[in-house]
């Protein structure tokens, strides 16, 4: 699994400082129904700021300045609540895989061996993630408690997920909780980053109804 891990996770370390739409398929109240590509289906508070594109790139070259190192993709996806700063980000990417990996190849491995899936995507991490923290560390973001690792059902399908906090960018003193779900499609991943200040009653709700609504095709 340990190579499977690392094309799971690979250009995933560097999309943190994204702040940053999409046209909105459809309204509900209070909130607004977004298809992203056709595979993924959310909805987000009618009040969030969506990125365009223009905006959605910047992120990817801003995120390549701090780190040095080459982002394949750019999100299809970034929206946050408002008024700045914001309490709450979602992010959606699709970023193709090497090879590739189906649904059904990643329920065989956690049904096979759950805690060795979970203990290489922890061995990646820590391979990877002190290039991303490096980068982060020039502009004063710092890591905060450790790393969680997991297997979950989101959308309908199973995603390998990593969790963690880092300081705001607004409030040193405030910890952003970031949650990134891999989610395995055959010759392409979905990433789904949901990001949310800890200990904020609102930006948790926000970001517990968005998850809900989720459905990945």
């Amino acid at each position: 699994m340990m190579k499977r891990a690392k094309a799971i996770l690979s250009t995933v370390f560097f999309c943190l400082l994204a702040s940053v739409a999409l046209s909105a398929d459809a309204q509900t109240t209070g909130y607004t129904k977004l298809n992203v590509k056709g595979r993924v289906q959310l909805e987000v508070p009618s009040d969030w700021t969506i990125s365009d594109a223009e905006q959605r790139r910047r992120v990817k070259e801003f995120s390549e300045k701090i780190t040095g190192v080459a982002i394949e993709h750019v999100a299809s996806l970034s929206a946050q609540s408002y008024p700045a700063p914001s309490r709450a980000f979602v992010r959606v990417s699709f970023i193709p895989m090497e090879p590739p990996l189906t649904q059904a190849d990643v329920r065989q491995e956690v049904q096979a061996n759950k805690q060795q899936v979970l203990r290489d995507l922890a061995d990646t991490w820590r391979e990877e993630a002190p290039a991303m923290w490096a980068g982060m560390a020039k502009y004063g973001v710092k890591e905060v408690g450790r790393p969680r690792f997991a297997v979950e059902i989101i959308g309908g399908q199973t995603a390998l997920i990593i969790s963690y906090g880092r300081t705001s960018t607004a409030n040193a003193a405030e910890t952003m909780r970031v949650t990134q779900y891999h989610v395995p499609l055959g010759a392409e991943k979905a990433l789904i980053t949901l990001s949310h200040i800890e200990g904020d009653p609102q930006a948790t709700a926000a970001q517990s109804r968005l998850k809900s609504s989720i459905v990945i095709r």
